[in-house]
C-alpha cells in the first residue's frame, strides 16, 4: 500500500512538473493589455456633483480636475430636487476605489434615502468638457 502511494504522489509530482513547464512557455497575453486603471479618491476631496441622463446615474467632481460617473443599481429618488448629497462609506473608512464602497444619500420629505452605488468610472478630460449638466453644490 505504501509503494501504490508514493508512485501516486511521484505520479503528481510529475504531472505537476510539466503543466508548469508548459504554463510558462505560454506567451503572456497580459503584457498585449493594458492594465485596468484603478483609480481611488477620497470622499473629503468631493466638491460637488451633477444630475446624469437619468435617475440612476450621478457625476462627482473630485479634486481640481476629476469627474466620476456613478452608475446606482436602481433609481436614485430625489436627484432632480437636492441642492446636497451625501456620501456614505464602507468598512469605516473614507477612500472609494468601487461601487461597492460607497453609498449615496439623498433627502426626501421622508427622511434620507440610500442609493447604493454598482460601478465607478473616473471619466477622461473629453468626457468631462462633454458634460453639459450645470455643477451642483456638495
Amino acid at each position: 500500500m505504501k509503494t501504490l502511494t508514493i508512485a501516486t504522489l511521484v505520479a503528481g509530482l510529475a504531472l505537476t512538473a510539466g503543466a508548469s513547464a508548459i504554463a510558462s512557455d505560454a506567451p503572456a497575453d497580459t503584457a498585449a493589455q493594458p492594465p485596468a486603471r484603478r483609480t481611488c479618491f477620497f470622499s473629503s476631496q468631493i466638491n460637488g456633483w451633477r444630475e446624469g441622463p437619468d435617475d440612476e446615474v450621478v457625476y462627482l467632481d473630485v479634486g481640481a480636475n476629476d469627474v466620476y460617473r456613478l452608475d446606482m443599481f436602481g433609481r436614485c429618488v430625489g436627484l432632480d430636487s437636492v441642492i446636497t448629497i451625501g456620501v456614505e462609506t464602507r468598512g469605516g473608512g473614507t477612500s472609494i476605489c468601487d461601487g461597492l464602497d460607497v453609498t449615496l444619500i439623498t433627502g426626501s420629505p421622508v427622511g434620507p434615502y440610500r442609493c447604493p452605488v454598482s460601478k465607478i468610472t473616473r471619466l477622461t478630460p473629453e468626457e468631462v468638457k462633454a458634460l453639459t449638466a450645470k455643477k451642483r453644490g456638495r
